[in-house]
């Protein structure tokens, strides 16, 4: 007999009975979020682990599928072309909800909203996510540029019937089900404990009052690199027409 055949059968008997109530449904939920590496282009990674308070009631989440709903700031983006790349060869499930511009500055930006989404095995699900830092504008002083990076929001799904068992509202939503389809599905949102806070990103900035210095500079690297290239085409051709007499 199959899984979800067994699941069937416990939500038939459950479901004339009235043992079941809403405590059952406690999943305590606990997320932990950390950004990784450095620079501009780091990974945000998520580890979630659900610890009911009776281990019979696993049977409620496993095999279930956990969406994160991550909001990013302005100045963070993903890049879809990556999220496809990644998806074929790390089975990466993270779509971004809308068009993303990757070449507009932190200033002309507005927040973004990427969805991840993974398997409930062994009470747990790890997941990742590319992200990368917007250019900044310089300012007078230089810097740093902070972006702010707050816990997801959780969503739990699964194939049957048995999060109707909870008496928790379930959510109709346009999520994706899995990396191709759009149909409509009914996810249940679940409060989790965060065991870290808002991840903090920040971005160095130029220094405009360096403005004049740095462009000086520039310019005699310019002017220095083309006297110098002047010079050795000139050489060239002078050997060459020494080995042509």
């Amino acid at each position: 007999m199959s899984v979800r055949a067994i699941i069937t059968i416990i939500i038939t008997s459950l479901s004339v009975t009235s043992g079941f109530t809403s405590n059952s449904c406690n999943f305590n939920a606990k997320l932990k979020q950390t950004l990784l590496n450095e620079g501009f282009h780091r990974n945000i990674t998520y580890g979630i682990v659900f610890e009911s308070d009776n281990d019979g009631d696993r049977w409620l989440y496993e095999d279930c599928t956990v969406s994160l709903e991550q909001v990013l700031p302005s100045g963070v983006f993903v890049n879809p072309d990556e999220l496809g790349e990644f998806q074929r060869t790390h089975k990466l499930n993270a779509i971004p909800r809308g068009r993303v511009n990757i070449e507009l500055p932190a200033s002309q930006s507005r927040p973004s909203v990427v969805y991840l989404m993974g398997t409930v095995v062994q009470s747990k699900v790890t997941l990742w996510l590319p992200v990368h830092a917007r250019y900044h504008h310089a300012v007078s002083g230089g810097g740093n540029a902070r972006n702010w990076i707050e816990p997801p929001r959780l969503f739990l799904r699964c194939t049957d019937r048995r999060l109707e068992l909870c008496n928790r509202k379930l959510t109709t939503s346009s999520f994706l089900c899995n990396g191709s389809s759009k149909e409509k599905c009914s996810w249940m949102k679940v409060p989790f404990i965060a065991l870290t806070n808002t991840l903090i990103w920040d971005v160095p900035v130029g220094n405009t009052n360096h403005y004049y210095l740095v462009a000086l500079g520039t310019t005699l690297v310019i002017v220095v690199g083309s006297l110098h290239l002047m010079s050795t085409i000139h050489e060239y051709k002078v050997r060459a027409r020494r080995k042509l007499t």
